[in-house]
């Protein structure tokens, strides 16, 4: 029974997810608008700031069910 790991996983990283992107929509209301060089900056960095954590989780995983 070592699937209880993807379970884990699917639980927490989905609603972490809906929560960061519902922070970001809320951040971006009051910090765009102003300079478009900085919107691409904060789009670009938002949306690759979750990958770190993602990464660390499905490698924990992967190290986890492959043995």
């Amino acid at each position: 029974m070592k699937r209880w790991r993807h379970f884990i996983v699917v639980i927490g990283t989905i609603p972490s997810l809906l929560v960061y992107i519902i922070l970001c929509m809320v951040l971006f209301e009051y910090v765009t608008g102003f300079y478009w060089l900085l919107d691409w900056l904060i789009y670009i960095i938002s949306g690759l700031v979750w990958i770190y954590p993602a990464a660390k989780i499905i490698k924990w995983l992967a190290d986890n069910e492959a043995h």
